[in-house]
C-alpha cells in the first residue's frame, strides 16, 4: 500500500478553470483528466489523503466522481465541502479538520488553509492553488493539483523534499 496527497480538485467547479488558469476547455475535460491522472497513479489499495476542496454539486454527482477513484480516501475539509456527514456520503472514508501524520522522520500536519505564519513543523496543505507556485517554503508543502500537473502526489516525492528542506535549515 502506498500513501498519496492532493489537494483542491474542484471537480465541476467552472469557475476554477478560469480562475486558476486550469489547460481545461470544459468541466467534463477537467473531471475526466483528474480522474485518469488519480487512477494512473493510485491503485485499489493504496490510501488517499485528499487535502481539501473536492467538488460541486450534490451528494449523487460528487459520490459518481468519488466512486470512479481509487484508493482508500481521507478527507481533510476544504473551505469549499460540505459538513463531515455530507463528505462520507460523498465517499471520503474519514473526514477531520486536520491530522498530524508521520511521513519518514517528519511529523507533518495536515491541512487545507496554510497558517499565516509557517509553523515550526512541516505542514501539508492546499487552498493556495497556484498564487505559491514555489511546491515549499518555509515548513509549509503546496499539494494543489495545479502545481503537480493535476496528479496526486506520492508519500516518496514528499519526504524527499521534507528532507530536502530539514537539511537546508540545519545548515
Amino acid at each position: 500500500m502506498k500513501k498519496w496527497f492532493i489537494a483542491d480538485t474542484h471537480f465541476s467547479h467552472s469557475n476554477i478553470i478560469r480562475y486558476a488558469k486550469r489547460p481545461f476547455a470544459t468541466i467534463q475535460e477537467m473531471d475526466r483528466s483528474l480522474i485518469v491522472n488519480w487512477n494512473d497513479c493510485v491503485s485499489l489499495d493504496d490510501q488517499v489523503y485528499f487535502l481539501g476542496d473536492f467538488g460541486l454539486g450534490n451528494i449523487d454527482h460528487l459520490h459518481s466522481i468519488c466512486s470512479q477513484l481509487n484508493g482508500k480516501k481521507i478527507c481533510i475539509r476544504g473551505n469549499h465541502d460540505q459538513n463531515a456527514s455530507w463528505m462520507h456520503r460523498v465517499g471520503f472514508a474519514i473526514v477531520l479538520e486536520s491530522a498530524f501524520l508521520k511521513v519518514g522522520r517528519h511529523i507533518v500536519e495536515l491541512i487545507h488553509i496554510p497558517s499565516e505564519l509557517p509553523p515550526s513543523h512541516f505542514q501539508l496543505h492546499g487552498h493556495v492553488h497556484d498564487k505559491r507556485p514555489n511546491k515549499i517554503i518555509s515548513n509549509q508543502l503546496n499539494l494543489c493539483v495545479e502545481v503537480w500537473n493535476y496528479k496526486p502526489v506520492s508519500e516518496k516525492a514528499i519526504l524527499s523534499l521534507l528532507d530536502k528542506a530539514s537539511k537546508v535549515e540545519s545548515k
